[in-house]
């Protein structure tokens, strides 16, 4: 999953937004993740992260989407997954979403904007590009999908053959989307199980 189904899934509270975001960034045991401002809540939305792509990487939905365009993409097709779930996810926001996209995304950014000095310096410029080109509201619209798989594109000699995956995205919208109904509901039921028994280990 990408960064919008990650926020949706902090369950509003400031530090697992923060720690969502991590959750590529922090490597190894998330105990020992030490940067001023890290609170037991912050490392909980690390591991809550984990599980969301552990979960996600393992389920049959999911790699049945990714069967969808694996001739054509072979191992990237997951990063490519990940962003068409996202714009789905965007589309059908009154679905799976809280309140509107707008107002959703607005409240992520004041979240990451309040707590920067919180966040490793290496993750600003993250931060400040995605509130600044309002990624999370972006992924709603199709050209703003092309744009971002054609910068993964550019930036990762590997990605280079996914530069025109939104196409592909166009063509099956609607399969991905009935993939996706499928999907999200059982992954938020886990990480409810999840956070439910983080807050009873304390």
């Amino acid at each position: 999953m990408n960064f919008l189904a990650h926020f949706l899934l902090s369950d509003n509270e400031d530090d697992l937004r923060l720690g969502n975001l991590l959750g590529d960034v922090v490597k190894g045991r998330v105990e020992r993740y030490d940067h001023p401002g890290a609170t037991p809540r912050l490392r909980t939305g690390i591991r809550l992260h984990r599980t969301i792509d552990s979960f996600s990487d393992s389920h049959a939905v999911v790699r049945r989407s990714k069967q969808r365009i694996a001739a054509r993409y072979g191992r990237l097709s997951g990063v490519i997954v990940d962003v068409y779930y996202d714009h789905v996810l965007a589309r059908e926001w009154a679905t799976h979403g809280q309140g509107t996209l707008p107002a959703f995304a607005e409240d992520v950014y004041g979240t990451l904007d309040r707590h920067l000095a919180r966040l490793p310096a290496d993750v600003h410029p993250l931060v400040r590009a995605m509130t600044r080109g309002d990624w999370l509201a972006g992924y709603a619209d199709i050209a703003n999908i092309e744009r971002a798989l054609r910068g993964l594109a550019r930036r990762a000699r590997v990605a280079a053959g996914i530069g025109t995956a939104a196409e592909e995205l166009a063509r099956d919208y609607d399969a991905l989307s009935e993939d996706v109904a499928e999907f999200f509901p059982e992954l938020r039921a886990h990480c409810t199980r999840f956070l439910a028994d983080a807050t009873t280990d304390g």
